[in-house]
């Protein structure tokens, strides 16, 4: 080839060259290009950050309405706080004396009070000197130590936090149903003042969170000030708690769990965790969907996707009727050489190698949730706590100060508690203020 090459006149070679640079060129860019979009397309994107991608839509089953079986909803019925009867003593029509009615008709209508501007009490305390040994007396009284009550508080930390309002449009709300105007500033200082009398119950749930026996853990990037800084969220059996660290590491989950932390973490595959602890569950969530993103891009590899939800099914078929636990610990054994098995195969094409290696990496932790039926196989709770956050997060785009990152974290904690504990959140807020 080299030799026709060099037969070629002068312009035909500086035109071969031409061209070989100009491929170049296209290729480095095109290298470049698709790393990038590897942000965009992989298999851990959230959907928060994938571009210009159509989600595969489920096939329907052609059925409207819950599946057969599934238990009727019906809300209950409110209770009566007032009753208007309508009566008719005449007939209308011959004017005859009706007497007792034969039947009732019952109709009940539920509608808002009518809004009234905000209470304002004023507390006036006398004060006296006492003729006598001149000392000066001021009355007995009930007067609170803040100017704003704490149904006040609670509503508007709600509005902010549990209704992810931004603070114009708590005080567009406030003006609005209540006549009270409040600036932005004043709104903050509110909501930093019911964070810091929640910092007793927050530090309780870390105590709780310490003691658990089963945590489901995850962290996701938060913007602080413009830089990078991490959610983490730690969710047991009854709470749910939020912390805002600079750090994605180690030190964290030390700092929150304790070393002496004997429980089980469920957790993707960050090395943090292991590092941490050698009691683990890994996420077959996590797994399952690198698989199904390897499946679309490559043909070959369908057979290892159907085997994975092969065994994650059977790994549910065992945890819903199980065995003994001397039986479990058995059937864990032989999945793992299963998996360990279908690892090595992955193994050997080059498309399919990082994906084995992250399997075989993980393989003492992908089967504990079945010797160990209370942790879940998948660490989904730890993902829907932070959904809350994220959409907050692209609400505020972020947090301004260290300050905000701590009202963060305690409220948002006390409110995915009270609501995991099924309490109500305005009157057990107002308990604790």
């Amino acid at each position: 080839m080299m030799e026709k090459i060099n037969d070629l006149p002068r312009w035909a070679k500086n035109l071969i060259l031409q061209q070989k640079q100009t491929i170049d060129k296209l290729t480095t860019r095109i290298c470049n290009l698709e790393k990038r979009l590897l942000v965009y397309e992989n298999a851990h994107t959230p959907p928060s950050l994938q571009k210009n991608m159509k989600r595969i839509p489920r096939i329907s089953s052609g059925k409207l309405g819950a599946p057969i079986g599934h238990p009727k909803y019906e809300r209950e019925e409110p209770k009566i706080t007032e009753t208007k009867k309508y009566s008719t003593e005449f007939c209308p029509h011959c004017s005859s004396k009706l007497g007792e009615p034969e039947n009732i008709l019952r109709f009940i209508e539920e509608e808002l009070p009518d809004l009234k501007s905000i209470k304002v009490v004023e507390h006036l305390i006398e004060c006296f000197k006492c003729k006598n040994c001149g000392r000066e007396i001021t009355s007995k009284n009930n007067v609170p130590k803040e100017r704003f009550g704490p149904n006040l508080q609670s509503h508007i930390t709600l509005l902010k936090h549990d209704d992810r309002l931004p603070l114009r449009k708590v005080a567009g709300t406030l003006n609005r149903n209540y006549s009270l105007k409040l600036t932005h500033t004043g709104i903050m200082k509110i909501i930093q003042g019911v964070a810091k009398k929640l910092n007793e119950p927050y530090y309780e749930i870390i105590k709780q969170t310490r003691s658990s026996g089963v945590v489901y853990v995850d962290e996701t990037g938060y913007k602080l000030n413009g830089d990078t800084w991490w959610l983490w969220t730690f969710v047991t059996e009854n709470n749910v708690l939020f912390v805002i660290r600079k750090s994605r590491a180690k030190k964290v989950v030390e700092e929150v769990l304790g070393k002496e932390f004997n429980g089980i973490i469920s957790c993707d595959g960050w090395k943090t965790y292991e590092s941490f602890s050698n009691k683990l569950q890994r996420c077959w969530a996590h797994l399952l969907r690198e698989s199904h993103h390897l499946k679309e891009k490559h043909k070959d590899f369908e057979k290892f996707h159907e085997m994975l939800k092969k065994i994650f099914k059977e790994i549910l078929e065992i945890r819903l009727k199980p065995p003994s636990e001397e039986k479990r610990k058995e059937l864990a054994i032989k999945m793992k050489l299963v998996l360990l098995g279908l690892a090595k195969r992955m193994s050997k094409h080059v498309h399919f190698e990082k994906f084995a290696k992250k399997i075989e990496n993980g393989m003492d932790y992908w089967f504990t949730c079945i010797e160990y039926l209370e942790v879940e196989p998948t660490n989904n709770f730890a993902e829907q706590a932070l959904r809350e956050l994220i959409v907050q997060r692209k609400i505020m785009g972020g947090l301004r100060s260290e300050s905000g990152a701590v009202t963060l974290e305690v409220i948002s904690t006390m409110i995915a508690t009270w609501k995991k504990q099924g309490k109500p959140l305005l009157e057990t807020m107002k308990n604790y203020l």
